[in-house]
């Protein structure tokens, strides 16, 4: 939850000082996600605007290297003296993840309803992300995406193309978002228009922050919401985001215990063996960047040892263990990372 104000300039409404609340609700599992946020702006002569979005998907099943994904988006935007705003649409997508990124592609089609008119809406967009950090602190993205709004009655009709980049950099208490990007409503007549974002969270505390921001936002015709420049500060009240998508180190066994631990020594030539420690278990199966994502049964040794001999480059790869049929888990001696799935593997680093 965000308390703050801002200096912000829509269309229509002259530019002023307002008092903003905004907050946001994530909960990821395995294979689905519900994401709600809004945010309300309210100026000392009440006057006001206002937005909200929930969205739901579902993937499928964890620690697959291709991965669908199937939602929906529900949307309100308010403004004043102004008949509200709603849209909604529906969404196909497909992600090919890696060990320190991935890509995807998708389309989605539904309607916006504005000033007692309907009209509908189609869209379709590919891009990807590199994480610059194993750990996952530092993070490239980018897309581009085409863009049908459907007709007005007045014959205008929004069609128009974006490319989109970000920057995310999490270090201790202090996050870092950068991005921008550029939309083209026609090519040949080199008719353009940009936008850029930056915003900075330092944790006082696990739960305490302030945040700072500037940008400019375009005009979202899936939506209903107009372009905005915007310069905010606020606090935000929450759980800190610094480790979200890093790992997180947890519980390491002693060499002693028998508790699944997991290590590399060098074989033949360019071959590695992987060992896992995990005597109680009656089958164990691997799954990693290095095995395509496809499970690979281990061979037990006769000191009760787990096995397997592969080909494995030198740096950091992601792995899971499956223990007696059971659920994917990661080896309790590697640090947890969350991939964007909100599922977890486990950070290996091969010498």
């Amino acid at each position: 939850m965000d308390i703050g104000g801002a200096l912000l300039s829509q269309p229509g409404l002259t530019a002023s000082s307002v008092y903003t609340t905004a907050g946001q609700f994530r909960f990821a599992a395995p294979d689905f996600a519900l994401t709600m946020n809004g945010l309300a702006a309210r100026t000392p002569d009440d006057r006001f605007t206002g937005q909200g979005v929930f969205s739901a998907s579902r993937y499928a099943s964890p620690n697959q290297r291709f991965r669908w994904e199937l939602g929906g988006t529900a949307s309100a935007f308010g403004l004043s003296n102004a008949a509200p705003t709603f849209g909604w649409q529906l969404l196909g997508r497909e992600h090919l993840t890696g060990s320190l990124g991935g890509v995807f592609a998708g389309v989605a089609a539904g309607s916006v309803i504005q000033s007692g008119v309907s009209r509908r809406v189609l869209n379709t967009h590919a891009g990807g992300y590199l994480r610059i950090d194993p750990l996952g602190r530092d993070e490239l993205s980018g897309a581009v995406a085409y863009t049908d709004g459907g007709g007005m009655p007045d014959g205008t009709h929004f069609r128009y193309g974006d490319a989109i980049g970000y920057w995310t950099d999490r270090r201790g208490a202090i996050e870092f978002l950068a991005g921008g990007g550029v939309r083209t409503y026609s090519i040949s007549r080199s008719m353009y228009s940009g936008w850029g974002t930056a915003s900075v969270i330092l944790w006082i505390t696990d739960g305490t922050g302030i945040v700072l921001a500037a940008g400019r936002a375009l005009e979202d015709v899936t939506r209903g919401v107009p372009s905005v420049r915007y310069l905010s500060a606020s606090f935000r009240f929450g759980s800190s985001g610094s480790t979200s998508g890093g790992a997180t180190l947890v519980h390491r066994v002693h060499p002693e215990e028998d508790g699944g631990r997991i290590d590399v020594r060098g074989g033949d030539d360019s071959l590695r063996v992987v060992t896992i420690r995990l005597r109680a278990a009656a089958t164990l199966e691997l799954m990693a960047d290095f095995t395509d994502w496809e499970p690979v049964t281990m061979t037990q040794l006769p000191n009760g040892d787990w096995t397997l001999e592969r080909s494995i480059a030198p740096g950091t790869h992601r792995v899971a263990i499956r223990v007696n049929g059971g659920q994917w888990a990661v080896p309790p001696n590697l640090p947890h990372v969350s991939d964007e799935f909100g599922g977890e593997v486990g950070l290996l680093i091969v010498p």
